[in-house]
């Protein structure tokens, strides 16, 4: 994989991979009603023929968005849900990922508030099999869980042998008993893993003496009317796909699918654009539904509290991430997991919620498409979506064989099309980082990364890139050569940073490393 890729990504990636922060700040004001109200027929026209525009321009099977500003909510979905080309409706469930967190969470914070457990309460109060390092923890709180914080180690999340007993939430739990935690001291540091949330679904369930589903079900879903969500797979849901051919960006639908209980709490949801703007609605009312506290306000300023700071404006919350900037608090949660990808935006400051949802991740994000919206709530025109210029490079090459045909096809929508098509460094950058990570072509990639520094003789990424690419291909000398052309141009800490990468990498392959 190429060193850049497998960093960081960085500037060689499209603009639809950069990450949005979200704002969040909790005590907006609303009208006591809390009326829903229809986007204006004109508003809701323009956001229908974004959908289209996006769908147009990406390989996207289906593609979903909420957007609210202030009462009015909007919600539609546009393309297929299967290969068998069923649609993709508004009220047609998703696996949402990752943010089954903070929808668990708050099912957490409903159980406070009912005086069924405090966040201060360990773990092994109701899970006295809940062991690391073979001795039971007593210092791990249900606080801990909630951010990540409890010192349980990463892993990654696997589909191929899904385990969806009763029993099974227990097996996740009882699995780090002989696991050193990643620190010994809970509340001390951040590591985010999937565990914290698989084992607090597991404590609700046992707090509750019921399936968590079940307690979610009766405690969030059917008082916000999200009638169609389920911390279970539903009988009929979106599936998700993949690209199949990283040239010619066919794709196809995905032969496992991401649900396994023993994951359930971190990454089960499954819910609909009509049902998730219900939640986010509540989210941006303060924790009020209609007339009436879905949960009370003590409460509430909990659930949006940040529980540790990981740098000078950031932070961890209970299923949030949070950035500040600008006077205000920004939450956010995203999601990308087996080719589901999922975004949730909220600005309660300003009455602004946005929510992105797909059945494919790969080249698409959610982030760039929630910027736009919120550009747009904003009172900026949307800007029309620009179809990666890689896309177009590939199918040429997919077609003819030739990297000259495709530099050919970069060349024209350049001076022709750069209103349609992301002709920038970044994206062209792209294309030759594709064909290493999904091809280990490191002979075309390098005569792309070539091209590149052409293209952009005084930018230090085509060099970088094609330094890296050298690298991968056992051509040392090119290597540093492309690394010393690369150095004048050197003007972010990114591009430093990928350099000292690159070097430390040469070094260790071209050094002996042996004192004997």
């Amino acid at each position: 994989m190429n060193l850049r890729t497998a960093l960081t990504g960085g500037r060689a990636l499209l603009c639809l991979l950069i990450p949005v922060p979200i704002i969040l700040c909790c005590y907006g004001c609303k009208p006591a009603d809390h009326i829903k109200r229809p986007f204006s027929v004109s508003r809701a026209g323009a956001l229908d023929t974004y959908i289209s525009q996006i769908k147009a321009a990406l390989p996207i099977p289906g593609l979903a968005i909420v957007v609210i500003s202030n009462d009015s909510v909007y919600y539609n979905a546009a393309g297929i849900a299967d290969a068998q080309n069923d649609p993709l409706t508004s009220t047609l469930p998703m696996s949402a990922g990752s943010i089954s967190e903070p929808m668990l969470a708050t099912a957490v914070m409903k159980l406070v508030e009912s005086g069924k457990l405090k966040l201060d309460d360990p773990v092994a109060k109701y899970l006295p099999y809940f062991k690391m390092a073979g001795k039971v923890n007593n210092k791990v709180l249900i606080r801990h869980l909630l951010a990540h914080s409890s010192g349980i180690q990463h892993y990654n999340v696997m589909w191929d042998t899904p385990n969806n007993t009763a029993g099974a939430l227990e097996v996740t739990t009882r699995s780090i008993a002989e696991q050193q935690p990643k620190f010994p001291v809970p509340g001390s540091r951040i590591v985010r893993s999937p565990y914290n949330y698989d084992i607090l679904a597991d404590l609700i369930s046992k707090a509750m003496g019921r399936p968590f589903e079940d307690y979610v079900k009766d405690a969030v879903f059917k008082p916000l009317g999200m009638d169609a969500s389920s911390f279970n797979k539903p009988a009929i849901t979106a599936m998700s796909f993949s690209i199949n051919n990283w040239l010619s960006y066919t794709t196809r639908q995905d032969s496992l699918y991401p649900y396994n209980r023993e994951n359930g709490g971190s990454n089960g949801l499954h819910t609909t654009p009509k049902d998730i703007s219900s939640w986010m609605y509540m989210l941006l009312n303060n924790g009020k539904v209609a007339k009436n506290a879905f949960v009370k306000a003590d409460v509430f300023e909990e659930f949006f509290a940040p529980q540790y700071k990981t740098g000078n404006e950031a932070s961890v919350g209970f299923g949030w991430e949070i950035n500040g900037g600008e006077g205000e608090e920004q939450y956010f949660k995203t999601s990308t997991i087996t080719d589901f990808s999922s975004q949730v935006t909220l600005i309660p400051g300003k009455n602004i919620g946005v929510a992105v949802f797909s059945n494919i991740a790969g080249e698409f994000n959610t982030a760039e498409i929630t910027r736009q919206l919120i550009l747009w709530l904003n009172g900026n025109k949307l800007q029309q979506p620009k179809t990666p210029v890689g896309m177009a490079m590939g199918k040429k090459l997919h077609e003819t064989g030739s990297l000259d045909s495709a530099f050919k096809v970069y060349i024209h929508l350049k001076h022709d099309s750069p209103d349609r098509y992301d002709v920038s460094e970044a994206a062209l950058n792209h294309f030759g980082n594709n064909l290493i990570r999904h091809f280990k072509d490191y002979e075309k990639a390098t005569e792309v990364f070539k091209f590149c520094t052409v293209q952009y003789p005084q930018s230090a990424l085509g060099y970088l890139n094609l330094a890296s690419a050298y690298l991968l291909n056992k051509k040392y000398t090119y290597a540093m050569d492309a690394l010393a052309k690369s150095k004048p141009f050197q003007q972010s800490n990114d591009d430093r940073n990928y350099a000292k990468d690159l070097q430390h990498s040469i070094d260790e392959k071209t050094k002996d490393q042996d004192p004997g």
